[in-house]
């Protein structure tokens, strides 16, 4: 009887339960981007892009930048660090895991002082520097950690026989574990740059010139303290999610290639 119970109730909520939660979830989501007004037009959209006040373009090529340079930064160190903690054996090695994973469990409002102090007596604030330093400072530890997990999935044997072949350890890193990484890869890429474009503390905290803010930094100041120019905001909004849904969908194809080829493989 309990187990028939289980059973049903697995089927319950696993089937129509479960389908009309993602429904309404999903419903939820895109309302916003289902919602059509009465008269279309583009005016709000060239405002916001072409506002001396909110200089707009600015915001967004800010922004660009800074989440361009840390999500290659980050794939980058993330690669050689989760490589070397994941095929050598050391002591520490636990230690620098747990510690890379401690630091998700910390807020960034802790590093706000030190942070600002810092860079302010090396001049960086009001620079893209500040910024990538800071997000990268973030990144790096949790997708250090999670690329650990996937190389530690690739077998040795691949790249044993790389090195017997005659390849060096850095080109059997190249050749060999990148290609059946490329889900971790992407994820890592993904997470880094999604991470600094919607970065909003370390920008309002590190920039002081309007020049200087990115984009989420940039649409908090388009609510002003007598007006809201809602217009202008939601287009910025809008504008804002196409980065992100052109990369994710470009590097969503690298990722199932990845799965796919993996299977096949094995």
């Amino acid at each position: 009887m309990s187990g028939g119970r289980g059973s049903l109730a697995e089927r319950v909520l696993g089937g129509p339960v479960l389908w009309i939660g993602l429904v309404l979830l999903t419903a939820f989501a895109l309302a916003p981007f289902g919602y059509l007004p009465r008269t279309i037009t583009v005016t709000n959209y060239v405002d916001a892009w072409t506002s001396k006040l909110t200089p707009f373009s600015r915001f967004f090529a800010n922004s660009l930048w800074v989440s361009s340079v840390t999500m290659v930064a980050t794939t980058a160190i993330s690669i050689l660090a989760g490589y070397a903690l994941a095929r050598f054996r050391f002591g520490g090695r636990q230690v620098i895991l747990l510690v890379f994973l401690a630091t998700q469990m910390f807020p960034a409002v802790l590093l706000i002082a030190p942070l600002l102090s810092q860079w302010y007596a090396l001049g960086l604030i009001d620079t893209y520097q500040a910024l990538i330093y800071s997000n990268f400072s973030f990144t790096v530890p949790f997708t250090v950690w999670m690329l650990v997990g996937y190389f530690d999935s690739i077998p040795r044997e691949l790249e044993e026989s790389a090195l017997i072949d005659g390849c060096g350890r850095f080109a059997a890193l190249c050749r060999v574990v990148l290609p059946l990484a490329a889900p971790g890869i992407a994820a890592t890429a993904i997470f880094a740059f999604v991470t600094s474009w919607s970065e909003l503390l370390f920008a309002i905290t590190f920039t002081t010139q309007t020049e200087m803010r990115t984009l989420s930094a940039g649409l908090l100041f388009m609510v002003g303290q007598y007006e809201i120019q809602w217009g202008q905001l939601s287009a910025g909004v809008m504008i804002s999610t196409v980065p992100v849904a052109i990369l994710f969908t470009y590097l969503q194809r690298h990722l199932i290639r990845g799965l796919s080829a993996g299977a096949l493989k094995g």
